[in-house]
């Protein structure tokens, strides 16, 4: 078993500088990139639980052949988008740079294969003192500053997902831009793992009380929800933005609001560490 210490710093090493221009080099992971297992310090939430499952996590996916690798350069998060745009929404501005995603306040994490990223997840995370609903109607949830919000766009909470909503407050983590990519990762489980990974980092670095995410109905009718861990779940969450046509919100398709809290997270954790491959089976 690898062997994950807690600690007292949340410094995550960076290795790209912030003045590199894009196009970035997204070919060659190593260069900016850190490997999962070298990112991870767990500053909160029990260490024995979540340092077994970052080991598991790594040790899964390389028995497929991919890396895990933590990164904090959203510009790099914004190139891997635009390549891969045929099978991927563009970002929404929360998972930005443009939208204030720095490595202080967010995180994504990759696999790869050789110098191929074939699935990205993100987390933002943020202090709430008045509620998750209200993070959204002021388009905090996209912008550290709403005034960069283009003339028309909306974020917003109807009916039971406002009322979930107005429960959610602390220090929230808003889990998304799970991207797998076509004929390489998607359809073989890697978002389940991934989903887990987002929260439970969330968790061991910041501290976080809830985890909230959105899923598509027609995802969910696909079993998605289950396979997410999630079991709170309420309709309906809203973004519409008049500069952006992959704007996740669709009248036929609407979108849930779903959440977890952190002892939900742990539970959910302990549940589902027996499904992953035992650090041992990596080396054979």
């Amino acid at each position: 078993m690898t062997s994950i210490k807690a600690s007292s710093t949340s410094a995550l090493p960076h290795a790209v500088s912030e003045s590199l221009p894009l196009p970035l080099p997204i070919g060659t992971p190593e260069s900016y990139a850190v490997p999962l297992l070298d990112a991870v310090t767990i500053d909160h939430g029990p260490p024995d639980l979540l340092g077994r499952f970052f080991a598991l996590a790594d040790a899964t996916m390389r028995n497929h052949g991919l890396k895990l690798a933590y990164c904090g350069d959203f510009r790099i998060l914004r190139a891997i988008n635009e390549d891969n745009r045929d099978s991927w929404y563009p970002l929404i501005p929360a998972f930005d740079s443009r939208g204030g995603a720095t490595a202080s306040n967010a995180y994504f994490f990759i696999a790869y294969d050789g110098n191929e990223i074939v699935a990205t997840q993100v987390g933002r995370v943020y202090d709430v003192a008045d509620s998750f609903t209200e993070l959204c109607h002021s388009l905090r949830l996209m912008y550290d500053d709403p005034s960069k919000a283009p003339a028309g766009e909306s974020c917003t909470l109807t009916l039971d997902a406002a009322r979930a909503g107005d429960g959610i407050r602390g220090r929230v983590v808003f889990s998304g831009g799970t991207w797998c990519k076509p004929g390489k990762a998607r359809g073989r489980g890697f978002a389940s793992l991934l989903a887990r990974l987002s929260r439970s980092f969330a968790l061991a670095r910041f501290g976080t009380d809830w985890t909230v995410s959105t899923v598509r109905m027609s995802h969910i009718a696909g079993g998605l929800l289950g396979a997410y861990g999630y079991k709170r779940l309420a309709y309906e969450w809203k973004w519409r933005s008049p500069v952006s046509p992959g704007a996740p919100s669709s009248k036929d398709d609407p979108i849930a609001l779903v959440h977890m809290s952190r002892e939900e997270l742990l539970a959910d954790l302990a549940d589902h560490l027996p499904r992953l491959s035992l650090p041992s089976q990596a080396a054979e």
